[in-house]
């Protein structure tokens, strides 16, 4: 990945990988960087799972001044949630899920942050425009046990995992740029979920960016505030 040399932007659209941001082409063209009636938007790919998103956005905020960040992709979602495949959710906070410290076996340290809330008003213009709000399990790796999504859903209360948000939304924070999470559920989180996304992540990720489409074109409601 390469983060370029230092622009303006009023909105920072990324995903884990290219292919997520594909379904914003017809909006922003081959460069993915466009004017969007006002608004000058670009979108890059931050990498994939927590390490390299966490990398890759501050790299990428580092590079490009925009005061608005939204994260695209693909998100699982917990059995018993009300979810149904290809829908499309709205981050409302994004929790660190690590199913060791959840069940008591491990200690995050006092000071450690676990916890973070997205934009209010921007995850707001996104629900009003078709997206669910949800709560977010971040975790390292992709849940592929039953049992084990059930605990990390009732121990969290998040309806969706999700690998590379927190990360994303911890960059955004420290470099004080607001963030809300758009996803389209491609799978359900356990033993089924691999060949699930394997089967919905294209029509997942084309849900999810026809929301963030539809938001650019109404003029970014949310980003006054």
């Amino acid at each position: 990945m390469t983060f370029g040399s230092r622009a303006t932007a009023d909105i920072l659209v990324v995903a884990a990988f290219d292919p997520e941001l594909e379904p914003l082409r017809r909006v922003l063209g081959a460069r993915f960087r466009a004017r969007v009636g006002e608004l000058d938007v670009a979108a890059r790919a931050v990498g994939i799972g927590l390490p390299d998103a966490a990398v890759g956005a501050a790299g990428h905020l580092a590079a490009v001044t925009a005061p608005v960040v939204v994260m695209l992709g693909t998100c699982g979602a917990y059995a018993g949630s009300p979810l149904a495949l290809e829908s499309v959710v709205a981050s409302r906070r994004i929790q660190l899920a690590d199913a060791l410290a959840l069940g008591g076996g491990a200690q995050y340290p006092a000071s450690m942050r676990t916890a973070i809330d997205s934009d209010p008003a921007l995850a707001a213009a996104m629900v009003a425009l078709g997206a669910l709000p949800a709560d977010v399990a971040a975790t390292l790796a992709i849940t592929v046990d039953d049992g084990a999504a059930a605990s990390l859903r009732d121990r969290t209360g998040a309806w969706v995992e999700h690998l590379e948000a927190f990360a994303v939304a911890t960059a955004c924070q420290r470099a004080g740029r607001r963030f809300v999470a758009v996803l389209g559920v491609a799978n359900v989180v356990g033993s089924r979920a691999r060949d699930e996304w394997k089967a919905h992540n294209v029509a997942a990720s084309s849900a999810a960016a026809a929301v963030v489409a539809a938001w650019l074109h109404a003029g970014a409601p949310g980003v006054d505030g």
